[in-house]
């Protein structure tokens, strides 16, 4: 009598997720293998059993649990936040390319640190150049100014390197100038919180946040109250020490390859005599 056969069970491939999960593992594993503590400023030690740093050492690093990250690291089905994983990337000094690869294995998104590239910088200087008859500038996604036209300079002040948010809500002779001084404000903010939606794992608005929270209550209160739903292209009244109350149509545009740029175009509202006084200026 023959001996029955024997049924194979098929073979199951790993799924996408099983795959990346893998991966993500015998990334850390080796990039944490390839750490000492005195690189990551911790004490050298000479009774290790394993190269590098240890999983606990790099759990306190990155400010997460020893058994989440140890079950990380194994591979297991558990979820990582943008937050978590940009620790984690400062744990383990990542940079460039390992950066980029273990975002790119946690599936979250990469926060980009540079608003723009320099060409792109320099071409958008360009344009604002050819609005030689209207006020522009260009901020990035923390309100930094990073283009700006000689009219802007004489009209609003604008120069490059400055934070358009910061001194509204820090200078007083800033704010001052704006008659409708509450709606700007809540405009303002509202934009920021808007901007930071857009890059939830880019904790530089939560410093900026923190920093012009400190010095003005009035921007604490505007953005504990996530104060979201301002317009942003209502008209602008401003007061100029020299040319007086100017009103302005404010049109705002997205340059092409500079995502979290924006351009302000400002155009005299008729009738109220702004295009007389920038025909002054000029």
């Amino acid at each position: 009598m023959s001996a029955p056969s024997q049924v194979v069970a098929p073979q199951v491939p790993p799924s996408d997720g099983d795959s990346r999960r893998r991966s993500l593992a015998l990334f850390l594993r080796a990039r944490r293998e390839s750490l000492q503590p005195e690189d990551v400023g911790l004490p050298p030690s000479r009774r290790r059993r394993t190269p590098g740093l240890r999983r606990e050492e790099v759990a306190v690093l990155a400010n997460v649990g020893v058994t989440w990250y140890t079950w990380l690291e194994q591979g297991r089905e558990i979820g990582v936040s943008a937050v978590v994983v940009e620790s984690i990337a400062r744990a383990l000094r990542l940079a460039d390319g390992d950066l980029a690869y273990l975002y790119e294995l946690t599936g979250t998104r990469l926060p980009s640190r540079s608003s723009a590239p320099t060409e792109l910088r320099d071409n958008l200087v360009r344009v604002l150049d050819g609005f030689s008859e209207l006020p522009a500038y260009v901020v990035d996604r923390y309100w930094n100014v990073v283009a700006t036209n000689e009219l802007a300079e004489h009209v609003f002040g604008s120069e490059v390197g400055a934070n358009c948010l910061a001194d509204f809500f820090t200078e007083e002779r800033v704010a001052e100038r704006y008659p409708q001084r509450a709606l700007v404000g809540r405009m303002i903010v509202g934009q920021l919180r808007r901007q930071a939606a857009a890059y939830p794992s880019d904790r530089t608005f939560d410093l900026l946040a923190d920093r012009v929270s400190a010095a003005s209550p009035e921007f604490a209160a505007y953005w504990t109250s996530y104060s979201v739903g301002v317009e942003p292209h209502v008209d602008i009244t401003y007061d100029h020490p020299q040319m007086g109350r100017l009103t302005w149509q404010c049109t705002v545009l997205n340059p092409l390859g500079g995502e979290d740029l924006r351009l302000f175009l400002y155009l005299p509202r008729p009738g109220t005599g702004t295009a007389e006084a920038l025909q002054r200026l000029r």
